[in-house]
Parts: structure tokens; C-alpha cells; sequence
């Protein structure tokens, strides 16, 4: 049997040792940044589109498990807008119903606080291109490159069509998803019974609704002859205040990869453009066509938000939970102090 040396540093031992790391604390790298703390599920493997002529995807990838809440849009308010020169906040995001977001002080030192009974709603009434700028503060953290919100990975010199700088998103810079790769999480199952294929609704890595049978109100806030009001307090449904549901409500209805609420809440952002305008996938609470076939919307990249369009993220690289960014850095330190130690020797 052959014995390891146990002073030799592996590539794959430092590999295992990076990946450990993402279940351990987080430290900023910015002093004042307020990384946020969201899970991301791998999408992997190699396939071609959907007979709608979307989801093929080559290369691996990770996407935001849910869509960003607004607790998370409010630290980054916090962290960025205090004087919210970009239009970061607008009256529209406090609207009950909807959104609970307040905006206090004055120019030059706003805060923001959330309702509690809003914070894990989706947020909404985002404009893409303040998305994007999201996308940037995340980026620049995770690189350690500030907390830029005009560069990064969208350079928002000309907002509306600032499209993912492809070296950036190459060295795990975070994103708005392609419609492809939004559509592959939603839909397809490497796993689906009689061979790898789409499914018809994105809940369907529950195995509800079964291929071909019509989706319930059960497993996603759509509108479904009538709108659905979430309960104000425990699950289920009734004549609640609130149209968003908390975006972890129907966890137990994901897609095969574990992508949850695709179908219904809200509309969701994508990185793809058609002519002038992008695309956004959904659907929202507001809509009755819910198959992968159907649920697709193109609006006006200039449009300013609405109470059913939301958005979340992908990055070429797992997406880390927020332990990973600083501690990565010290594993780095760490290996090269040993390999320059290994060298003396």
C-alpha cells in the first residue's frame, strides 16, 4: 500500500479544503460591505435546448436557491444608498400588499428598514439596471475589489444595455441568469424518469404536478380563475394581506435541482436581451400561463419595476454562502506560507 507523505500539500487537498469552507462564518473583505447570506444550488452537466428552443447550457453553473428577498435588498440599500442617487429606492417599494421597505433620515444619510412581515418576500418594483447593480456590489465583494455599484460585472456607463462582461463572469463574477440558464434549473431533470428531459412545470423535482396533469394553487401563487392571498400567519392559504408569498413557502415544490417558487410570485429578471428589450421569466401571481412553454415576458429595459417582477442571481462558480469570501483568502495565505516554508526546506 502505498503511503502518503503527510507534509504534501495536494491540489486536490487544497480543492477539499476551499469547499469546507462554505459552511463556516463569514467575514467581509470591505470594512462597511454587508455581503448577503444566500444559498445557491450547482446546476451541472451538458444538454441541448427544450423544444421551446431554450434551456441548453455547457458549462456548470450555480443560481440563487431563491429570489432575492427584501431583507437583502435592504442591506444593500444600507450599504450603497444613502444618498440613492440611482433610484435605488422609491416610494413604490412601501406598498402594502407587496412590499414593506421604509426609507428614513435625509439625503446623504438615508437608512432603510424592512417590515419583518415583508423581509422574506421577494423583492420588487427593482429596475433591471439597479439589478445589475446589485450584481456589481455582490462581484466586487466576492473579488475583492470594493463595492463598486457602476463596475464590475456590468459596466453601467450605458445602463440599459449593459450586458455580463464575460472575463468577469469567467473568474465567478455574480449575474443576472441567461434565459437559458434560468429556464435549465426551472425545467430540466437529469434524472427525469425514461432519460434525462424537460418538465412541463418547474415544480415538478417534487413529482407535483406529474407531467401532464394541470398545476394546483397547492404548489405555486398564480392566479388561477381568481388571485390568491397568502395567510398572514402559518401556511396555507386564505384571505391574507400579502400577494408574494415568502420566497421559501413552497420549498417542497422545487425543481429537480432544488430551485424553488420558478413558477408563480413574481417575474424574474434575465441577462437576455431581445432588440431593444429583456426577457423575464416567471410567471408572476398575476398569471395563468405557467408552463415552460408559456411562462416568458419581454419588457422594456427601461421598465421601472412592478409589484410582480423580481430577480435573482447565477455565477459561473458556486455562488458562496457568506462564510466563504474572507476565509478562502486565509486558506490562501495559509498554503503559501507552507509551499514557501516546503521550499526552504
Amino acid at each position: 500500500m502505498k503511503i502518503m507523505d503527510k507534509n504534501r500539500i495536494t491540489r486536490a487537498t487544497l480543492c477539499g479544503a476551499a469547499l469546507a469552507l462554505g459552511a463556516v462564518a463569514f467575514s467581509p473583505l470591505v470594512e462597511g460591505a454587508t455581503p448577503l447570506d444566500f444559498a445557491s444550488v450547482e446546476i451541472t452537466g451538458t444538454n441541448a435546448d427544450d423544444t421551446t428552443g431554450y434551456g441548453g447550457v455547457s458549462y456548470d453553473y450555480s443560481i440563487s436557491k431563491y429570489e432575492i428577498t427584501q431583507a437583502q435588498w435592504t442591506d444593500f440599500l444600507n450599504a450603497v444608498a444613502r444618498t440613492n442617487n440611482e433610484t435605488l429606492y422609491r416610494p413604490s417599494m412601501l406598498k402594502p400588499g407587496y412590499s414593506g421597505i421604509t426609507q428614513e433620515g435625509v439625503k446623504g444619510s438615508y437608512s432603510y428598514v424592512v417590515d419583518p412581515d415583508y423581509a422574506n418576500r421577494p423583492a420588487v418594483f427593482v429596475r433591471l439596471a439597479d439589478a445589475k447593480r446589485f450584481c456589481n456590489w455582490l462581484t466586487n465583494q466576492k473579488l475583492g475589489w470594493g463595492t463598486d455599484t457602476e463596475t464590475g460585472i456590468y459596466d453601467m456607463s450605458d445602463e440599459h444595455n449593459a450586458t455580463r462582461i464575460d472575463s468577469v463572469w469567467e473568474q465567478g463574477g455574480i449575474a443576472l441568469p441567461t434565459e437559458d440558464e434560468w429556464y435549465k434549473a426551472a425545467y430540466y431533470d437529469p434524472n427525469k424518469a425514461g432519460g434525462a428531459g424537460y418538465h412541463t412545470y418547474s415544480t415538478a423535482g417534487s413529482g407535483y404536478p406529474a407531467d401532464g396533469q394541470p398545476m394546483s394553487t397547492d404548489y405555486a401563487n398564480y392566479k388561477n380563475g381568481g388571485y390568491v392571498y397568502m395567510e398572514t400567519t402559518g401556511p396555507g392559504w386564505g384571505n391574507g394581506v400579502f400577494r408574494l408569498n415568502e420566497v421559501d413557502f413552497f420549498e417542497a415544490y422545487a425543481s429537480a435541482y432544488g430551485v424553488v417558487d420558478m413558477t408563480g410570485n413574481v417575474y424574474e429578471w434575465t441577462d437576455t436581451q431581445e432588440g431593444a428589450s429583456r426577457v423575464g421569466r416567471g410567471p408572476s401571481y398575476y398569471d395563468t400561463n405557467i408552463t415552460a412553454g408559456s411562462s416568458r415576458t419581454v419588457m422594456s429595459a427601461g421598465t421601472p419595476g412592478a409589484d410582480n417582477l423580481g430577480f435573482r442571481v447565477a455565477s459561473f462558480t458556486p455562488v458562496p454562502e457568506p462564510s466563504t469570501y474572507a476565509l478562502l483568502g486565509g486558506v490562501g495565505a495559509l498554503t503559501l506560507a507552507v509551499l514557501r516554508r516546503r521550499r526552504k526546506g
